[in-house]
């Protein structure tokens, strides 16, 4: 497969959709005192970090992967990829899937607060997906298949998007985004990577 090349993406937020992720971000600050969920501290290390690369990543994805296949984040931990997809993305249904009792409480608090009625919250996969889009950013390919309850249900064909690297050969590199416009106080390069192969685990 021929990797996607490079661009350059101009997206615009809402007033409604900027104020939700201005939202989540004091959540986010709220809750990282008593739960670690990210060694990032301060408002413009948390959109540059956090907000960026799912919001890129939605706009550089839209309309260039199968519609109808389910969306997941697998290892959610504090919620990006997967709460910041869900919210830009009110169309799709998202799973968030995170081990922590802790790291779930917050999801939950979140999803709420911010009325997305569009995820699930998982402590595992709880049933066979077929060929689901999974989304990652601190887990790695590896990670996902050798996970128990992905084995049990033999969830081992997907779409990967990973935001960061990853040691899988078969990741393509997908682009080297950067935002210009619309919310330019986080202009920054993003890389992402994506594989289409069938994996079996």
């Amino acid at each position: 497969m021929t990797p996607f090349l490079s661009c350059t993406l101009s997206p615009t937020l809402s007033t409604v959709t900027y104020t939700s992720l201005m939202r989540y971000v004091e959540m986010l600050q709220e809750w990282n005192p008593r739960i670690r969920l990210t060694g990032f501290r301060s408002e413009e290390e948390i959109c540059r970090h956090l907000l960026l690369e799912p919001i890129l990543a939605y706009h550089y994805l839209q309309n260039r992967l199968p519609d109808s296949l389910q969306r997941v984040d697998f290892g959610s931990g504090n919620g990006s990829p997967g709460l910041i997809l869900a919210l830009l993305d009110s169309n799709h249904h998202y799973i968030l899937v995170e081990r922590s009792g802790k790291k779930r409480a917050f999801l939950d608090y979140a999803a709420r607060h911010l009325n997305l009625t569009n995820v699930s919250i998982l402590p595992a996969f709880d049933r066979p997906l077929l060929f689901p889009i999974v989304f990652m950013k601190a887990i790695t390919i590896k990670d996902f298949l050798s996970d128990p309850m992905v084995k049990k249900f033999s969830i081992t064909s997907c779409f990967f998007v990973r935001f960061g690297e990853d040691s899988c050969q078969s990741c393509y590199s997908l682009c080297s985004c950067v935002i210009n416009g619309g919310i330019s106080q986080w202009t920054q390069t993003a890389l992402f990577s994506l594989s289409l192969n069938a994996f079996r685990g």
